[in-house]
């Protein structure tokens, strides 16, 4: 349980602050409309999500063990991946405000708002990648292990990621669309650190089992 209970909170916490076309529109969208629409950006993986997740799991799911057990490690390896790209976003951001609000997806901005994030979320290859990888591998393992741990997994996950964009946005709102880069950046670091203990952990489970 509590294996399943770290990796989902640990993950989900670096995906879910981590720079990238989601985070920055949730920022852009809440500095530009306020609180709603941020909030409606926030929640969008809960909708796209599952067609990623549906989809990666059928195809993993029909390999043999051994291909499942490889993709595992490549997974590992992908999630190590994600945490040093996080800590070198930590490393190369500048000691002013947050300034990810500049990144908008100008193409998207005549559609709905929870549109928008849900389309730039599927769009963006990194949850494909993830759930191909280290998401179905990690789910598939949990699940022979118990139903009850893949849930949790599940469930720590999106908890985490979709908590940590949701806090991200009320922190804008609340405080004149400010947020010290300094705090973001601590927060990119220990979440950049948590996915490489992660990563030791998933490669260490694939390499002994």
């Amino acid at each position: 349980m509590l294996t399943a209970l770290f990796t989902g909170l640990s993950i989900g916490l670096g995906s879910g602050v981590a720079p990238g076309p989601l985070t920055g529109l949730a920022i852009s969208t809440t500095l530009r409309s306020g609180l709603g629409p941020g909030l409606r950006i926030a929640v969008a993986p809960l909708i796209s999500d599952s067609v990623i997740i549906v989809l990666s799991l059928t195809l993993v799911s029909q390999l043999p063990d051994v291909a499942i057990t490889i993709l595992g490690i490549v997974g590992a390896i992908v999630v190590a991946a994600f945490g040093i790209e996080i800590l070198w976003s930590a490393h190369k951001m500048r000691n002013s405000e947050l300034d990810m609000g500049n990144q908008r997806p100008t193409k998207l901005q005549k559609l709905p708002v929870l549109v928008q994030g849900v389309l730039i979320n599927f769009l963006n290859p990194a949850p494909w990648i993830f759930w191909i990888t280290a998401g179905s591998t990690i789910l598939i393992a949990f699940w022979r292990e118990s139903p009850t741990q893949a849930f949790l997994f599940i469930f720590t996950f999106y908890f985490a990621l979709v908590g940590a964009k949701v806090l991200i946005v009320f922190t804008l709102a609340a405080s004149a669309h400010r947020m010290s880069a300094r705090t973001y950046r601590l927060i990119l670091t220990a979440s950049g650190i948590l996915l490489l203990v992660t990563a030791v952990i998933l490669l260490l489970t694939h390499v002994v089992s």
